[in-house]
């Protein structure tokens, strides 16, 4: 998946960052109704799906909360002439990347059983 900044260079290649990272922001992004909260949201999801062009702070779990992380990202993007609606645009499609990369609960037992080899037959009967 890409999303097109042209700010920043046009078409950009997502990555995905780690499943808890993935799982973080899509659990806010799902309760928020906060539209400044939504943009920072937005803004954090663009700098965790494009790390890897350091173009945007790096997201440090254990040192910045989301929140904190996407108001140094939205700081950043506005401060570069990206627009809000950009902004919006482009996060929302980060994010729905991101919710793609959390395992459901059928791929999880999928896995589980995949995963899981049978018990021996000891029985001496």
């Amino acid at each position: 998946m890409k999303i097109n900044i042209k700010k920043l260079g046009g078409e950009i290649d997502l990555s995905s960052p780690s499943l808890a990272t993935c799982f973080e922001f899509v659990s806010l992004w799902s309760a928020e109704s906060d539209n400044a909260m939504l943009a920072r949201l937005c803004a954090g999801s663009i700098g965790v799906c494009i790390d890897h062009t350091s173009q945007l702070p790096k997201y440090r779990p254990i040192k910045h909360r989301a929140s904190d992380f996407g108001h140094m990202c939205l700081d950043r993007l506005l401060g570069q002439g990206v627009t809000a609606s950009v902004i919006y645009e482009e996060g929302i499609k980060c994010l729905s990347f991101m919710s793609t990369k959390i395992p459901t609960e059928q791929e999880v037992d999928e896995r589980a059983n995949f995963s899981s080899t049978p018990e021996p037959d000891i029985s001496t009967d």
